[in-house]
């Protein structure tokens, strides 16, 4: 299994924190995100940052990389403020 987190933004909105969903591309856990929790709009994750293991994933194109069993998965967003 792969471990979700959920930060900042995405942690607020949902009341989502840590979960569990089978290993795939970074797409695929986004659709199987979609089927846990229904009320999430993907369109949040367009400005996510990603993080698998603590390495940032920087490029959309890299949502096809695959995310192995045991890894840690993070999505957050970077907000400032004074």
């Amino acid at each position: 299994m792969v471990t979700v987190k959920f930060f900042n933004l995405l942690r607020s909105k949902y009341g989502i924190k840590k979960f569990e969903v089978l290993p795939g591309t970074i797409n695929d856990i986004l659709l199987q995100i979609k089927k846990m929790y229904p009320q999430v709009d993907l369109k949040d994750f367009e400005l996510s940052v990603i993080f698998v293991n603590g390495n940032r994933v920087i490029h959309q194109a890299m949502y096809h990389k695959h995310v192995e069993d045991g890894d840690d998965l993070v999505f957050t967003h970077f907000v400032g403020g004074g």
